[in-house]
Parts: C-alpha cells; structure tokens; sequence
C-alpha cells in the first residue's frame, strides 16, 4: 500500500470514528420521574400557595424544600424497590397538615446500547394516600419514562 493510501484509509477511518460518535444519543436523563399536577377539589387546575415539603418516607431525602405557589411535584422513584412513600408536609402560618402518598410500581430496566448506560424506568401500579389536605388522586399515565408527562393528578383541599 502506498503512503496516499494509507494517509487516505487513516483518514477515512478517522472520519468515521468521529462521524459515530456524534450519532451516539444516548438517554440525557439518568432519573425518571414522576410528575404530579395539582387540581381543586373540581378538577381545576390550582396552586398551592403555601409552603409544601416532601420527603421520602423512611429516610432524611428532603425531594422538595419549602416551595411555594406549588403547581406541579417532580419526585424520583427509586431503582430497586417496590413502592416509594412520600411525606407531603403543607403548611402556613395557622394550619400544617401531613399526608402520605404511597406509589406501587414495578421497575423496568431499559438498555439503549453498549455504550450508553442503563436507566430504570417504572409502570405504576397503584397508589393509596391519607387525606389531611389531599383529598383525592387518579392516576392518568402509568409509564415513568423520560417523556414530560402528567403521571397523577392529586386533587387538594380548598
């Protein structure tokens, strides 16, 4: 092989090297989670003005710190268990209620390609709650994926 061809052939191999990996589009995010809408006790759409904190029950995770004009709740689900539990902690100047919101769920492995790495995703099952200042919630999209969708609406009390 001539010295043009092998310059040629490196050259080429080069360029195919780098044309691949700018086609690798691997998963951007490595949590899924699951987004809650919050709603009025007649399926509007509603914020809560007060102060809201959540935290993984059974641990010291605080997902959520003190938010304010709460629209909407993006918590992660964990890898390996089961069910997740939530401690939403509402409160303001005259009142504090505390709810728990319990998710069951089964957790699917998802393999894009060899060099990327695996994400968990969820199919939620059921879920149950206490109803302090929550009063109801449906379900409205059981697949957690990386899709920005609305998994649950939770209806509150007004």
């Amino acid at each position: 092989m001539t010295k043009q061809k092998l310059t040629v052939t490196l050259l080429a191999a080069a360029a195919m090297l780098v044309s691949s990996c700018d086609l690798l589009d691997c998963t951007q995010a490595d949590v899924s989670c699951l987004r809650i809408e919050i709603y009025d006790t007649y399926g509007v759409a509603t914020t809560l003005p007060d102060t809201l904190t959540v935290m993984a029950y059974g641990t010291d995770s605080i997902l959520v710190n003190r938010n304010l004009d709460t629209q909407e709740l993006l918590l992660p689900l964990s890898y390996n268990a089961e069910a997740d539990t939530f401690i939403l902690h509402y409160y303001g100047k005259t009142f504090s209620w505390k709810d728990t919101l319990y998710v069951k769920k089964t957790n699917d492995l998802y393999f894009e390609s060899p060099d990327c790495p695996t994400v968990m995703m969820h199919t939620l099952k059921e879920i149950a709650y206490t109803n302090r200042f929550i009063n109801s919630a449906r379900l409205v999209n059981n697949k957690v994926n990386f899709e920005e969708v609305t998994h649950m609406k939770l209806f509150v009390q007004e």
